[in-house]
């Protein structure tokens, strides 16, 4: 990983290295987001004072810990970027090829609305399954009724 890289090459030993890149990232992220450098309490000072000076106030700065995770960052944030939207391009392919508003309506949601004086509109298929012409047939007209017009009372 890129963590494990970075502080192999800054010197620090392979095996502190490796226990310090399975870390969950989450709380390292976070740190980097406040400004801090969670490496100063991470390698600790039986580590920190077998380097010299330079090397770990470089390991330690505000700007060595951005740059050593940013890389790896920027690659998972692009990644979930693109997911989403191609997850967003065929969500709206998807409802362009939906057809009409569709309203589920059950024999509950329907006494509630008669309760309250809603008109109840009866889906413009017939019984049988045939279309009537695509208008709504109010729920005071029987559907199939011998004598409806298929359209709406008025």
């Amino acid at each position: 990983t890129a963590m494990f890289r970075g502080l192999v090459a800054q010197g620090i030993p392979a095996a502190k290295a490796a226990a310090l890149s399975h870390l969950p990232p989450l709380g390292y992220i976070f740190a980097a987001f406040l400004g801090d450098n969670p490496l100063k309490s991470l390698l600790g000072p039986a580590v920190l004072s077998h380097m010299p000076a330079a090397q770990a106030a470089k390991l330690t700065s505000r700007s060595f810990f951005p740059h050593l995770i940013g890389p790896s960052f920027v690659d998972g944030l692009s990644l979930i970027l693109i997911v989403a939207i191609v997850m967003s391009v065929i969500a709206a392919v998807a409802q362009a090829f939906s057809g009409g508003k569709y309203v589920h309506e059950d024999a509950e949601s329907r006494a509630q609305k008669a309760q309250i004086g809603v008109p109840h509109v009866v889906s413009p298929v017939d019984g049988d399954g045939v279309v009537s012409g695509g208008v709504p047939r109010s729920a005071t007209t029987p559907v199939g009724d011998a004598g409806s017009s298929g359209g709406p009372i008025l």
